[in-house]
């Protein structure tokens, strides 16, 4: 295992050329056939510089279009289990996604012109049966128990989380449950 993480590693420190969508490809099948896997620190190690350089490659490209292959990498990297990648990276994943997204500089500005909110916006990287795992952009982590919160909602975003949608919450003011979905424009 420790070879074949170790190419990709190399794979993803080449240049950005036409291969790179494949290889891209190719990394994202790789962790979804072996999340059940438990990956050594040195092994997590080299999945996270792949996807840091496959990141870097994309990052600064003006076409949304082109930056939708390390977007996609990064989405299935924050929705793996934490014997893949760490909660320390999952943070840095979120940075990132957020730049690809365009949401890194747009959110903060218009947030300091009104009174400071009472809801914080949230990622959500897991849900599970009894709780739903968030983070900002900042990389603040709130674990909600579901019986605390609507049980419709609460539904709706374990239907978004699992059709593979990004989902974006507000919690209530202590983090103790969820208080809307935030819409994606």
């Amino acid at each position: 295992m420790e070879d074949r993480v170790q190419q990709f590693h190399t794979d993803a420190q080449r240049p950005r050329d036409a291969r790179t969508p494949k290889e891209i490809e190719r990394l994202r099948k790789f962790l979804f056939k072996n999340q059940e896997y438990r990956f050594t620190e040195r092994e997590q190690s080299h999945l996270f510089c792949a996807v840091q350089a496959h990141f870097a490659a994309h990052a600064d490209l003006p076409d949304e279009e082109a930056r939708e292959p390390a977007l996609g990498l990064i989405d299935d990297a924050l929705k793996m289990p934490f014997t893949v990648f760490t909660t320390s990276q999952k943070k840095t994943f979120l940075k990132w996604h957020a730049k690809l997204t365009g949401q890194a500089d747009g959110g903060a500005a218009a947030g300091s012109a009104s009174a400071a909110p009472k809801q914080q916006r949230f990622q959500v990287y897991d849900v599970t049966e009894t709780s739903i795992s968030c983070m900002t952009a900042d990389g603040d982590t709130a674990d909600i128990d579901v019986q605390t919160s609507d049980k419709d909602l609460v539904a709706k975003v374990r239907e978004l989380f699992d059709a593979g949608v990004d989902v974006n919450v507000h919690l209530d003011e202590g983090r103790k449950s969820l208080v809307g979905i935030v819409r994606s424009d």
